[in-house]
């Protein structure tokens, strides 16, 4: 809304450097007129105070006539920058407008197409640009209405200086031209006020599509927070599985612990294999232990043998 005001504001600067631009072209106009009066009342008397004054008359009107072509000048071009200058804002204004806009639409857009993802519906996203477009066509024609608005204001208002100038002795201007000239704006007029009434149906249509809109996103957001209920308690439901699953697994560690102790504490009992190799071990170890013993009294046998033999070798050599 601000922006719309400063874009106004400153159409209406413009319309009223062209209102005094006007201005001073009915001004010169109406002394061009004087002077053509003047002329065809008294020419004679006009043409002999010319020639009695002689060259210092022309003179003096030849710096009048070059000084007020100086101001003309002068006052054209500084017209001329002062709308530049106005135009270049307006259409610096129109550029961030338009950005404004079109990041609006952006957002806009992004916000329904997230709430419509969950029904995965391409119809939502044409019906946002149809919608978007038809807006974005809305708002160029109530603009171009308002500035030709404001345009035809300053026309009547430059044609109700002119009627004012006539009523005070202007007599040189066309009453019927100025009379059809208001016509034609008032049929102006009245050709945008129906545009006007269209747009305005065009925008109550707008309106209640939008309002439709707004009831299908208010039930799709109800749907969405029941899906977000049963969502929370599913996930209870798991996070409640998830903690008997781990104190279930808590328990079997428990009872593999248990299990390894108790097979620790029971033994060979119970595996034949271990038990058979067992016993084998031990059959080995009391045959090897009966041989060894027997190998031992031989030994003894032996080695008394031996020194029985060396006592007789002894003997026999003393």
């Amino acid at each position: 809304e601000e922006e719309d005001e400063e874009e106004e504001a400153l159409l209406a600067e413009l319309h009223e450097l062209e209102s005094q631009r006007e201005a001073l072209r009915l001004r010169r106009t109406r002394l061009q007129l004087r002077l053509g009066e003047l002329l065809r009342r008294e020419p004679c008397a006009l043409l002999r105070r010319e020639a009695e004054a002689g060259p210092d008359l022309y003179a003096q009107r030849l710096r009048e006539l070059l000084e007020l072509r100086k101001q003309r000048e002068e006052v054209a071009a500084a017209c001329k920058e002062r709308v530049s200058a106005r135009q270049r804002v307006a259409e610096e204004r129109e550029a961030q407008v338009q950005a404004l806009w079109t990041q609006f639409q952006a957002r806009k857009k992004a916000v329904i197409l997230y709430e419509r993802r969950l029904s995965s519906s391409t119809v939502a996203t044409k019906t946002m640009d149809l919608m978007q477009a038809l807006e974005w066509d809305k708002e160029q024609r109530v603009r171009e209405a308002r500035v030709e608005n404001i345009r035809l204001n300053h026309e009547i208002q430059n044609l109700e200086i002119i009627l004012k100038a006539q009523g005070e002795g202007q007599r040189f201007m066309d009453f019927e031209y100025l009379k059809k000239e208001n016509q034609n704006k008032s049929k102006k007029i009245d050709d945008l006020s129906a545009e006007i009434l269209k747009l305005k149906k065009k925008v109550s249509n707008i309106v209640l599509i939008l309002s439709q809109f707004k009831e299908k996103l208010q039930f799709v957001e109800a749907e969405n927070e029941a899906r977000k209920a049963e969502l929370m308690g599913t996930v209870n439901i798991l996070s409640q599985k998830r903690d008997i699953l781990t104190k279930t697994k808590q328990a079997r560690d428990r009872l593999r612990t248990n299990n390894l102790k108790l097979q620790q504490k029971c033994g060979l009992l119970g595996n034949e294999i271990l038990l058979q190799d067992f016993e084998e071990t031990v059959d080995t170890i009391e045959n090897l232990s009966g041989r060894l013993e027997t190998l031992k009294r031989h030994h003894a046998d032996l080695i008394r043998a031996s020194m029985k033999i060396q006592e007789k070798i002894r003997e026999a050599n003393s």
